[in-house]
């Protein structure tokens, strides 16, 4: 069942596994991949005070840790659904939160983020049309007036729309097609010009205000975990100077919106990669961001504690990825406590960790 704890160093996005948000305190935000044969697999990281990791066969983890009713359903989704890259992951997550099974709290958060993908998608669409428009040299302030979900408005985009896919020389049809399909793979980032960023937009600031906590912490705090917050800034650093970089080419290439309709399928396979890449760059952050909003209201202490949990799950970015080796200079840095042996101890006695399923749905009502 166990392949072995190994010294781990992923090189590419894929091999390092996407973040699951369980509950259950031993399997939160433990990573899945495709293994041997296009299998799941789950990687569970710092089951001692060792640098290994667990390589468990996914369908084989809820016999080998005691899981919470979420959890058990959340794995359930995963296996049927295959689901492995992040945004897969992160609807199986909102699906399973959905159902009340992390608390309600946790519940109308999923509903909240379902709600709110769905609105950026359809703004998303909408901002696209007149982008294309703008191209062409068609832009009406009577659809504008009308508005695109009316009918006069919905009448007025559809000939405007055919007037340009002419310009563009596609058919009607297609264009629609090409940016429906566009719009469903910008959602996620949103555009340079939407009046709301999209959520890895708005993750990526909220990894910048992290960034500052914890060189802030790491400087204002005696403690023996400073080392391990100056750390931790610096990974988000490094991962926000990439994004950064990613989010710029991203939406150049929107801009461009024109050419990117004629030239669709050298440009559309760029885009699209851009959008993957935000997605697996800032997958886990978002539960690190908010772990840590949680915690503004405890003392230093628990503060502490906190950072050398977040330590544990701390995305390190791939080499492929990375001019320099995190997973190295990880080595060097020595938590003070580390949480995770107490989850072994719990996992070994079949017990949960209440404390900390609690302050892991705290976080989950958060999720974005």
């Amino acid at each position: 069942m166990v392949r072995g704890a190994v010294e781990y160093a992923p090189s590419t996005f894929e091999e390092r596994g996407a973040a699951v948000a369980f509950t259950t305190p031993l399997l939160s935000q433990t990573r899945v991949r495709r293994g041997d044969r296009s299998k799941l697999e789950v990687l569970i990281p710092s089951l001692s005070q060792g640098m290994g990791i667990y390589v468990v066969p996914w369908k084989a983890v809820p016999e080998m840790v005691s899981m919470t009713m979420h959890d058990r359903y959340l794995h359930d989704l995963i296996v049927k659904e295959e689901a492995c890259s992040p945004n897969e992951i992160r609807r199986a997550t909102l699906r399973a939160a959905r159902r009340g099974l992390a608390g309600p709290k946790a519940a109308q958060a999923a509903r909240r983020a379902l709600d709110e993908d769905e609105e950026q998608g359809t703004l998303t669409h909408y901002l696209l049309i007149l982008a294309i428009l703008k191209a062409v040299g068609l832009e009406s302030p009577e659809m504008l007036k009308a508005g695109i979900d009316t009918d006069e408005g919905q009448r007025l985009t559809r000939q405007l729309m055919t007037r340009a896919a002419e310009s563009l020389r596609l058919d009607a049809t297609l264009l629609y097609a090409r940016l429906a399909e566009v719009a469903a793979v910008a959602a996620p980032v949103g555009l340079a010009r939407s009046p709301r960023p999209g959520r890895l937009v708005r993750c990526l600031v909220d990894l910048t205000a992290f960034r500052d906590a914890m060189a802030d912490w790491a400087r204002t705090v005696p403690s023996d975990a400073a080392p391990v917050a100056g750390f931790c800034a610096e990974v988000a650093q490094h991962t926000i100077g990439i994004g950064e970089r990613v989010l710029a080419d991203f939406h150049r290439r929107l801009e461009a919106i024109g050419p990117l309709m004629r030239d669709w399928d050298g440009e559309i396979v760029r885009v699209r990669g851009q959008s993957a890449r935000m997605a697996w760059l800032l997958d886990g952050w978002s539960h690190i961001t908010a772990a840590w909003d949680v915690m503004q209201a405890e003392d230093q202490r628990q503060q502490a504690a906190t950072i050398n949990e977040l330590f544990r799950i701390l995305p390190l970015l791939p080499t492929q990825e990375s001019s320099r080796d995190l997973m190295e200079e990880s080595r060097h840095v020595k938590p003070a406590h580390r949480r995770s042996v107490r989850m072994l101890e719990d996992w070994r006695t079949g017990q949960f960790d209440i404390d900390a399923i609690r302050r892991i749905e705290a976080v989950k009502a958060r999720a974005p």
